[in-house]
């Protein structure tokens, strides 16, 4: 098959056709004589034979073809032809052999583009410079975060334990006050006489005093009442367990929480005895609404959803956040802070309430009571999230900042290498005049030099060839000559 020379003219045939691979799509071929470059293309999935079938040639025949151009033999010189003349007949000028037929070397196959972004020396530079920055920076934030969590973890659960230990100690202080009022009033010599004259302007001079006391009142050892604060009718009171507990048990004092007979509201009943020396002859009792503890307690907040709550040592509710709670006096003895307020050392306790994560605390009192506080672990532990945000947020910003670096700096060294690859694909092609425009003074510097050395070489070399070349031609072209004069007698 020839193929023709776009840049001289002149025909040239395929040297290899082993080397035609379907598996590429263009086939670069070199001419041997000037140097040009002629490329040849096929459709995407078409073989070459096909292509050849197509321009009247297939693969098999350029294969024979090139066989029996290396085994043709020279074209024999033809005998001189003599020419009958009048006289002597002068031998036919012998014509040069003609010149062998030009060759078309195919050269190889161009390697392909990278396709794979850290392929590249600009990918593997900012894949390095990512790894070198974020590395380091990426266990730094994690060591970081731990560290805070823990912290935060333990300023939350000391700040916790102070303030539930703070408002029960609010109820003690509270609880012990008012006991203290009773226990000084039950030793009065009127108080002992059991006299309800003598008594009632003692007790109607407590709750004068202590408004918060809706009722003082005395019951005597069977638990009939003997006087009262509020001048309402006597009442029984041999049911009550503060009652049981004075009289019967011989207690020091006594507590209940129940609604009150009189107002019909939770109610604090607080009991101490009345001796006659050794003997008990009765009990001084002071009714309080719980609202005089328990506003404390119902209204302490912290954030959106912290509160606090008062419990008996039942489990009944003795003050909340919601006051239908403290009405029906709900039994909150399965709540998880009161389930496992009996755990020395609970600290802080993560539980679930309504289903959500929540973090609490809670303090027994000296009267078995218990305060829980708690509060949405997401709002607790808010300060960590925002440092999570923005440690992600410088991480994101370094990403950027080391790519953008890492581009730019991969461009100084990317853009000499490319100018210098552009320039070695078209010396490779026969383009011996392109220009090297690589003036660095580093390692890339010296390789456009010693590129533009090679290049100079290959010219020369070139140059010394069409030089001998022209030369050989030229003697066989005097030696061809010599033969046109000579005669045969």
């Amino acid at each position: 098959m020839n193929i023709r020379c776009a840049h001289c003219g002149k025909e040239f045939k395929i040297v290899d056709p082993d080397k035609l691979s379907d598996a590429r799509d263009t086939l670069a071929f070199k001419c041997s004589s000037c140097g040009h470059k002629e490329t040849l293309s096929k459709e995407p999935g078409q073989s070459w034979s096909a292509y050849f079938a197509g321009r009247g040639l297939s693969r098999d025949a350029v294969r024979e073809e090139a066989a029996a151009e290396k085994i043709r033999p020279a074209p024999k010189e033809e005998a001189p032809v003599a020419a009958k003349k009048p006289e002597v007949a002068a031998v036919e000028r012998r014509q040069p052999s003609p010149p062998p037929s030009v060759s078309m070397e195919l050269l190889p196959e161009e390697t392909p583009r990278r396709r794979s972004v850290f392929s590249g020396l600009t990918g593997r530079v900012a894949l390095f410079m990512l790894l070198a920055s974020l590395l380091p920076l990426s266990i730094y934030a994690v060591v970081i975060h731990f560290a805070t969590v823990q912290r935060m973890e333990a300023e939350t659960d000391q700040t916790g334990r102070q303030i539930v230990s703070g408002l029960a100690a609010q109820v003690d202080e509270w609880v012990d006050k008012n006991l203290r009022i009773l226990q000084t009033a039950a030793d009065l010599e009127g108080m002992r006489s059991m006299s309800a004259g003598t008594q009632e302007p003692l007790l109607k001079a407590i709750q004068a005093n202590y408004p918060w006391k809706y009722l003082v009142f005395t019951v005597d050892e069977a638990g009939q009442n003997i006087a009262r604060s509020d001048g309402k009718p006597l009442t029984d009171y041999s049911d009550r367990q503060y009652y049981k507990d004075i009289v019967r048990e011989n207690k020091p004092f006594s507590w209940q929480t129940l609604l009150g007979r009189t107002t019909g509201k939770p109610a604090l009943i607080l009991a101490v005895p009345i001796r006659h020396g050794e003997r008990v002859v009765g009990a001084l009792c002071s009714a309080m609404h719980v609202e005089a503890i328990s506003d404390q307690i119902a209204k302490w907040r912290k954030g959106k959803s912290g509160f606090a709550f008062l419990v008996d040592q039942t489990g009944k509710v003795v003050a909340h956040q919601d006051e239908a709670l403290t009405r029906s006096e709900k039994n909150l003895a399965g709540h998880p802070l009161i389930a496992r307020s009996s755990m020395e050392g609970a600290g802080m306790i993560r539980f679930q309430d309504n289903g959500s994560e929540k973090v609490g605390f809670v303090q027994p009192t000296r009267w078995n009571w218990r305060v829980a506080i708690q509060q949405d672990e997401e709002e607790v532990f808010a300060l960590i999230r925002e440092a999570m945000i923005f440690a992600a947020a410088l991480l994101a910003a370094t990403v950027a900042l080391v790519l953008l670096v890492a581009v730019f700096s991969s461009r100084a060294i990317v853009k000499p290498i490319r100018v210098l690859t552009d320039a070695a694909e078209r010396i490779s092609t026969g383009d011996l005049e392109v220009r090297i425009a690589v003036r660095s003074k580093n390692e890339i510097g010296e390789l456009a030099a010693a590129i533009g050395r090679m290049q100079e070489s290959i010219r020369i070399a070139i140059e010394r060839m069409k030089r001998t070349r022209g030369k050989t031609l030229a003697i066989g072209g005097a030696k061809g000559s010599s033969a046109d004069g000579v005669e045969a007698l």
